[in-house]
């Protein structure tokens, strides 16, 4: 049986050890490549968006993501680090509808389920065996901790968190100068929309509903983050701490949107075929919108944030952005950070919304 050892002293009393057994000098050989090529596991501290701190090992492999996986993965491929996900998507995500989540880390279709509708399962994480699993369940730290696994916690309620969550797995990963280059590009993508937008009068910036229509719900508080940096005005925006928001076909009435934004392609049809709404504004100009959906549906949370707010700005002020193409942007963002070359029909599917559709 081969021997390694751990440091000079370890080695030096090996080598003592093969010549008091009169090992063969090959043999010996042998030993010694054999233990100078086995890494000693070492492990390091990481801190957590809960203030928690993680025993990690010193390089990462391989990730399980628990939750809200497409948000976790997007994370993940925006380190450029796709290919360590070891999970496959919970069965409740099945589809073409995340389609893109196999085309930036296409192994984990072939990876198992840990995760089904009644939460994580502890024997398939422990059969697993990840480096360490991300969440932004609480609850799921304690379960997962049952299996002898590191957890690291990422948390998402303000906008700048997804620059915090970054800088986390940059440490993760080792990555700092990723993390950096990620949170450059988000700040500079929002201040080049925000250079044009900002002069904008209240009159001037449109009021838009972004809503699942057959369920009259707002769900994604975030949304109205990116509707203003985008320069809109949301009609959901009340100062509202909750996450859904629901309303009635007399409130949008009342709202009366310029621009409506649904979050799938299918989605327009139904909203212009809908006769409650042909007085609405947004209808009667022709100005309703499939949000794009790649890693994850953009006006949700995701690592595809900027373009969120780019893409809306454009659909928002097309003479003010008349000279930013969004193809270009999008090729360049998932390259850049997804390490992924997307075809032009890739583009055109996240931008019209069709990955999106049901």
């Amino acid at each position: 049986m081969l021997h390694s050892c751990a440091s000079g002293n370890d080695c030096m009393l090996l080598m003592q050890t093969i010549a008091r057994r009169s090992i063969p000098l090959w043999l010996s050989l042998v030993v010694l490549v054999a233990a100078g090529a086995s890494p000693v596991r070492a492990d390091r501290l990481v801190t957590d968006m809960a203030g928690r701190t993680v025993k990690v090992p010193d390089r990462i492999a391989h990730v399980a993501t628990i939750g809200p996986v497409p948000v976790l993965n997007s994370f993940v491929f925006a380190m450029g680090e796709a290919a360590t996900i070891a999970n496959n998507l919970p069965p409740n995500l099945g589809g073409p509808r995340w389609r893109f989540q196999y085309v930036f880390a296409p192994q984990i279709a072939k990876q198992p389920v840990i995760q089904t509708g009644d939460g994580p399962s502890i024997e398939g994480v422990a059969q697993l065996a990840p480096d360490v699993v991300l969440t932004m369940d609480r609850p799921t730290i304690d379960l997962v901790e049952r299996a002898r696994t590191p957890a690291i916690y990422l948390a998402w309620r303000e906008p700048d968190d997804v620059k915090t969550a970054m800088r986390l797995l940059g440490a993760l990963y080792d990555k700092p100068d990723v993390a950096e280059t990620y949170c450059r590009y988000f700040d500079d993508s929002l201040a080049k929309v925000s250079a044009r937008t900002d002069a904008l009068s209240a009159a001037d910036r449109p009021r838009v509903l972004y809503a699942n229509l057959k369920r009259l719900t707002q769900p994604h508080r975030i949304a109205e983050w990116w509707i203003a940096k985008a320069g809109g005005k949301s009609v959901t925006d009340d100062g509202r701490t909750s996450e859904a928001f629901n309303f009635s076909i007399e409130q949008v009435l009342l709202w009366d949107p310029e621009v409506i934004i649904v979050s799938g392609a299918d989605e327009i049809a139904d909203a212009y075929a809908d006769a409650r709404l042909a007085g609405v504004s947004a209808i009667k100009k022709r100005r309703v919108y499939a949000v794009p959906m790649g890693a994850h549906v953009w006006g949700n949370r995701t690592a595809e944030q900027p373009l969120t707010v780019l893409w809306a700005a454009k659909n928002f002020h097309p003479e003010l952005f008349k000279d930013v193409s969004l193809t270009e942007e999008v090729r360049s963002f998932y390259a850049k950070f997804f390490k992924a070359g997307l075809s032009d029909n890739d583009i055109d599917v996240i931008l019209e919304g069709r990955a999106g559709a049901r």
